[in-house]
């Protein structure tokens, strides 16, 4: 059977969009977790170079939180995976992001975060 992953991923129209991990075993250790070396903004600026950005509509593909996003991450204490996404994330993106990052049923869990949200097109800073 396969490492279980950690990693970053992006969904748009309610598919997954873009996702991105490595084995657990090679992930960055902290305190309290273990998570994947590369966080969105730097991956939203890879992709661009890539061409990927490409397949959204332009007013998309200037930031990275124009679009639903997460993380996979391992927690240390629990002993459990957690996938943290906002909440425009159905089952069937979670389902699917499980199969791709190899987590086990039995210890992985989902949680919503604001964070993990697109702006509003009205937000200022």
């Amino acid at each position: 059977m396969s490492e279980a992953r950690v990693g970053i991923f992006w969904s748009y129209e309610n598919k997954l969009f873009h996702y991105e991990s490595s084995p657990l075993s090679e992930g960055v250790k902290t305190r309290v977790s273990i998570d994947y070396e590369v966080g969105h903004y730097a991956a939203w600026f890879i992709m661009a170079k890539r061409g990927l950005l490409d397949k959204l509509p332009k007013n998309l593909r200037a930031e990275y939180d124009s679009i639903p996003r997460g993380r996979v991450v391992y927690l240390l204490k629990k002993e459990k995976f957690v996938v943290y996404h906002g909440d425009e994330f159905d089952d069937d993106q979670y389902n699917k992001l499980k199969e791709l990052f190899n987590l086990p049923q039995d210890k992985t869990i989902e949680r919503i975060d604001m964070h993990y949200n697109p702006l509003p097109d009205d937000f200022t800073f």
